[in-house]
Parts: structure tokens; C-alpha cells; sequence
């Protein structure tokens, strides 16, 4: 039989770097502003996890460090729980790895969207988050009625609140007759992938202080 350890080498917590690609920012984010927009915020969410990883590490490594110099009458006691508390460190470093890796990916995808998109300024930015969100209603209006066959009530009230210059263009889509276009239109998206140059040599802790 294969050792347990031998087998859990194979084991990967989180998401894989198609996931995180594909299925969390590209799909999440739509046109390139709204994938780096979900870098940033899962880059984020990393950031402050790993600070907090970090911390119960430390912590973690005090309270070992105590029971390897046990009083006579605990012996036994201190060495359960050293036992315990190093079983709870490997288990907290596999936790930090995962992390770190998911961290380095993020911050990967958005160095590489980042080079795309240039410097934002409050109209590019504000220009960008348009086309984000008319591509995410021109989204729900095809996924509603494929789903449904007809558009949501909550997507008929996104569009009724877009400025009037891409409102029409919108409720065009919201009629079953132009769904072909519609279909044209989602199937032409992500043609031309940005490349995710992996970056290895992150210095993660150092980010994090600053």
C-alpha cells in the first residue's frame, strides 16, 4: 500500500491556476478593467489571510517552544501537546504554502493586466467601469434567456439605470429576436487572451510590511 503522505503530495488545497484564471477572474471580470478588478480584490482577500496565517504561525511556534522545556510533574502532558501543536503546525505550513500560492498567481494576473491597462485615470477608470458593466448586462441578457428563455427582472432594472447613450443599445438585446447576436457577440469575447507571465520570486513578506 502507498503511504498516506506519499499519496497527500498530489493533494492541492484551493484552486488550481485554471481556476483561478478561468473561472474566478476572467470569468468574474469580463473585459480586462473588470479581471483586474477581481485580481486585486482575490489579492486582497490573500493579503490579508496570509497576515493572519503568518501571526497564528508565530504564535504557534512560542507555545512549542515552551513544551520542549517541561516541568517534571507535566512530562507527559507537555509531550501530548507538543505532539498535538506540531501536528497543528504542519498542518497550518501546508495552509501558508496553498496561500502564498494563490497569492503569487493573483499577483501575477493583475502585473499582467496592469501592463494592458496603463495608468488609470479618474475618466479612464470611470470609462472602463462602463464598458465593464455593459459587457456584464450584455452577459445577463444572453445567459438570462438561455436559462429562462426571457430577461430578468433585475436585468431590465441594471439597464434601466445605465446612462441613456448605452441604454437603447441594451434593451435591444433584451428582445428574443436578437439573440443570435447576442449569441455572436459572447462567442467572440476572449479571443485574444493576455499571457500570465508567472512571477516566482515574489517577495510576499516583504509586500505584506509594506
Amino acid at each position: 500500500m502507498t503511504d498516506i503522505n506519499e499519496l497527500l503530495k498530489d493533494h492541492q488545497l484551493y484552486h488550481s491556476d485554471f481556476q483561478m484564471d478561468r473561472f474566478i477572474t476572467m470569468r468574474s471580470g469580463g473585459t480586462e478593467y473588470g479581471q483586474y478588478k477581481q485580481a486585486l480584490r482575490e489579492l486582497d482577500k490573500r493579503r490579508r489571510g496570509l497576515k493572519e496565517l503568518y501571526v497564528e504561525k508565530a504564535l504557534l511556534k512560542l507555545e512549542i517552544n515552551k513544551l520542549n522545556f517541561p516541568i517534571i510533574r507535566h512530562f507527559k502532558k507537555n509531550k501530548i501537546n507538543n505532539g498535538k501543536k506540531i501536528m497543528a503546525m504542519e498542518d497550518l505550513d501546508k495552509n501558508i504554502f496553498d496561500t502564498e500560492r494563490e497569492f503569487k498567481r493573483f499577483y501575477s494576473q493583475a502585473e499582467c493586466l496592469k501592463v494592458k491597462i496603463g495608468e488609470l485615470t479618474p475618466e479612464k477608470k470611470e470609462q472602463l467601469e462602463i464598458e465593464m458593466w455593459e459587457f456584464k448586462i450584455k452577459e445577463l441578457c444572453l445567459l438570462d434567456q438561455v436559462s429562462t428563455g426571457k430577461v430578468s427582472k433585475n436585468t431590465y432594472e441594471l439597464i434601466g439605470v445605465c446612462p441613456p447613450n448605452i441604454r437603447k443599445e441594451l434593451l435591444g438585446f433584451t428582445n428574443p429576436a436578437n439573440l443570435n447576436k447576442l449569441g455572436e457577440w459572447y462567442d467572440a469575447q476572449y479571443q485574444e487572451e493576455y499571457e500570465i507571465i508567472q512571477l516566482p520570486d515574489i517577495p510576499i513578506r516583504k509586500l505584506l510590511e509594506g
